[in-house]
């Protein structure tokens, strides 16, 4: 690994010109967790692709996170999180995986069990999008649907997984608190975003959840490059910024999946974030909506709110280098913000320009 990003982003040539013929992977290999099965062997090494849509500054580069098998970045952290479980004995054979998700982690860990030879069960709050239960379904998980309580009633999908694996002698995955979800991307993600960052990188743009993805990013890059600026991109009805901020939390409230929470996380390392920007619900599916019609970019909501964020950094410095990141495939939201009566519905304008 170098002390300096590597050359242009993927498939882009020194002169701005496309290079069909580069595409660049990080091999299985250099990957901190390494498998023989041929389905684990693809997640991570995604693309990092020059962003077509111009700005009226620097450049954009998007890390295509959809490229992982079920679709989203939570691929790497549910092999991540299980391999570092089984390296030091807390996982072992005919162990059962418990994980509370409402989102691509559900799938993520149930690929990952399926693959690996353990039983995976997750517990879901009502409402969770048939799309995303279907990747539970077709691996084989245990699905335990929840109703939609507040977090301290024992009825929670949280709670729920954590007594399921109480009773189960089962392993908690527990991304909201589990330290090793910003771990495995200081270990995996970051390198690999730093070995194809283009020459000059000033900034990296993600969105934040469990804060795992852009915690471990930003830690990484920061010790390569202190002067890269890591902007985490928020909802605007959440809390994420204004526990960042230290001001005064409001009702969380956002219609873009897996961005924002109401509260601040154990796995949010905010001392390597410079600062949080935060984007409304109508913003961030217009963006999606636009990269897909436009640029060919076929994203869901909260990697829309990143691109979103990119461009205005980008606007701001003429000489921007700007990553984003790209979390999940679009393909998952085509009953919600690429259809336009559920826009409609919700007083969402539909056009994306």
């Amino acid at each position: 690994m170098t002390d300096e990003p590597g050359g242009p982003p993927n498939g882009v040539a020194s002169d701005g010109g496309r290079v069909e013929s580069e595409v660049a992977t990080v091999e299985t290999n250099d990957s901190p967790y390494p498998t023989d099965d041929p389905i684990l062997a693809r997640i991570g090494g995604t693309p990092l692709i020059e962003y077509p849509e111009p700005t009226d500054g620097g450049g954009i580069s998007l890390k295509l996170e959809s490229d992982n098998p079920t679709g989203s970045m939570k691929d790497r952290l549910a092999l991540g999180i299980v391999r570092e479980l089984e390296a030091d004995g807390r996982l072992t054979d005919g162990d059962v995986v418990v994980e509370a998700s409402s989102g691509n982690t559900a799938g993520a860990i149930s690929l990952v069990t399926n693959r690996l030879g353990y039983d995976g069960v997750l517990t879901v709050p009502a409402g969770t999008s048939s799309q995303k239960i279907g990747y539970v379904r077709s691996f084989g998980s245990e699905i335990v649907e929840c109703p939609n309580v507040d977090a301290d009633d024992e009825r929670h999908y949280r709670k729920t997984a954590e007594r399921i694996a109480a009773e189960r002698d089962g392993i908690w995955i527990d991304q909201y608190s589990n330290q090793l979800n910003p771990t495995v991307h200081y270990e995996w993600t970051g390198p690999e975003l730093w070995d194809q960052a283009p020459n000059g990188l000033t900034h990296v743009v993600c969105p934040m959840g469990t804060g795992g993805t852009a915690s471990g990013i930003a830690k990484f890059v920061k010790e390569r490059k202190p002067d890269v600026r890591v902007v985490g991109v928020d909802a605007e009805n959440s809390n994420i910024s204004t526990a960042f901020y230290g001001t005064d939390s409001e009702a969380y409230d956002t219609e873009v999946e897996g961005l924002g929470k109401d509260h601040e996380l154990p796995t949010m390392w905010f001392e390597y974030v410079d600062e949080v920007r935060s984007v409304g619900d109508e913003r961030a599916f217009v963006q999606a909506r636009r990269a897909a019609a436009e640029c060919g970019v076929l994203v869901g909501g909260s990697s829309g709110a990143a691109i979103a964020v990119a461009r205005d950094v980008a606007s701001e410095r003429p000489d921007a280098n700007v990553v984003a990141i790209g979390c999940d495939s679009g393909d998952q939201y085509f009953d919600t913000l690429f259809d336009d009566s559920w826009m409609r519905e919700r007083g969402y304008r539909t056009d994306y320009r």
